[in-house]
């Protein structure tokens, strides 16, 4: 079985967690107000959130980076050391 340096599905997961980081950072620093079930969310949510998606992010990604994927089918064939 060969060998390839491809990334692991951890990366694309890390990704969306960056998305929703920047949503959350840009709602946050814009102050658009947001209101879920008539509650209002604080604004400080938004930068705890955005604070938690960033370090998910990024922890996929170096996740993603330094694992080698093998080439194959099943949960075996993907992220391994």
């Amino acid at each position: 079985m060969e060998e390839s340096r491809r990334f692991c599905p951890a990366v694309w997961f890390s990704g969306f967690f960056a998305l929703g980081a920047a949503v959350h950072l840009i709602r946050g620093i814009s102050g658009v107000q947001l209101v879920v079930g008539g509650f209002e969310v604080p604004i400080g949510m938004s930068f705890a959130i955005a604070g938690i998606f960033g370090m998910l992010s990024v922890g996929l990604a170096v996740l993603g980076v330094k694992r080698k994927c093998v080439s194959g089918r099943g949960p075996e064939s993907c992220c391994q050391h």
